[in-house]
Parts: structure tokens; sequence; C-alpha cells
């Protein structure tokens, strides 16, 4: 069951309007979630969003639904781009209920929301690791041309939510063995 750090950049939050500016993958170890692999950036000012989806579906629909375990930051909202950015541009889209029913994925999200103490405001990815070109300057950055900012930021995002992932992975099976000990769990 091979993870998958997986993460778009886009030019807005509409994927009904907005466009795929990027697609970044990189295979993880599933025991350590370290790197396994180089981190594939596929850009659509070298070519098109259509050709970008084309490369790219494959390899996530792959032989079935654990040949591509996603690991990522709101996740759902990844699928939904995917699917309705594959339908824009004539591609045969994934089912949005193999996506969110079948085919699994480890969304990071709701961690951030209970990191930012439940709120769901200001629970960012940004908030709590170190990125010098921050998200939501992307699309701006995407349409001045300015793409080694946009690429800087990708991979400065890959690394660090890559590092919070690994961290949660080491500090998990603890917090789960002091919960085991409470008198609240019985």
């Amino acid at each position: 069951m091979p993870e998958y750090y997986l993460d778009l950049e886009t030019t807005g939050l509409d994927p009904r309007t907005d466009t795929i500016v990027t697609i970044s993958y990189q295979r993880l170890g599933m025991v350590t979630g370290r790197d396994e692999g180089n981190l594939n950036i596929l850009m659509t000012w070298e070519s098109s969003e259509k050709e970008v989806l084309e490369l790219f579906l494959p390899i996530f629909t792959g032989s079935g639904p654990f040949s591509f375990v996603a690991i990522g930051v709101n996740v759902p909202f990844i699928y939904s781009f995917l699917v309705e950015r594959a339908r824009r541009n004539g591609l045969e889209a994934p089912d949005p209920l193999y996506l969110l029913g079948a085919k699994p994925f480890l969304d990071l999200k709701p961690l951030l929301v209970m990191m930012n103490r439940g709120s769901f405001k200001g629970a960012a990815l940004d908030r709590f690791v170190n990125i010098s070109v921050p998200s939501e300057s992307i699309p701006q950055l995407y349409r001045d041309g300015r793409y080694g900012e946009v690429l800087e930021h990708v991979r400065e995002k890959a690394s660090e939510l890559l590092r919070l992932y690994r961290h949660l992975k080491e500090r998990m099976p603890e917090l789960a063995s002091a919960y085991r000990g409470t008198d609240e769990h019985s």
C-alpha cells in the first residue's frame, strides 16, 4: 500500500472556473513517512493543464484503490479539483464516490484543526510550518509568470508537510499509549 504525498497549486478555490498550476507527488515509506522517491512536480506552464492531468491520472488511479494512497492537507479539495478539471479538459475523470468512499487517503487537515485548538479558522499548514512564499500568493505569482517562486513554494511546502507527517507518525503511537492508560478510556 504505497503512500504518496499529494498536493495541488491552483489559480483559485473553484474547480469549475479556476485551473491547476502544479500537481506535486512523492512516494513515501508507509512505516516511516520518509521519502522513497523524488518529488515530482508537474507544471502547467511547461505544457498545459490537460497534458499534466493526462500524465498524472494514470499514476493516481493505478491498478486499484491501494496503489496510490494520498497523504495531504484537505485531500477532498484536491480530489474535487482533479475530477472537475479532468472533466473540463475532456478527460475521463475518476468517480468521486470511488475517490471518497473506496480509495484510502490520509488528510492532515483535521490534525491542523486540533493543533489550532479546534478552530478551523487559521488551521492552514502555513501557520504551523516554515514556508517563505505564502500559499495565497500563488495565483498572482502564476499570473505574473514568476514560476521560480511558485516552485520554491511547492518544494518548501512538500518538505515541511512531510516533516510534520513524520513527526506525527513518530508521536501518535505514544499518544495512543498514553490515552489507553487513562481512566477516561475505560
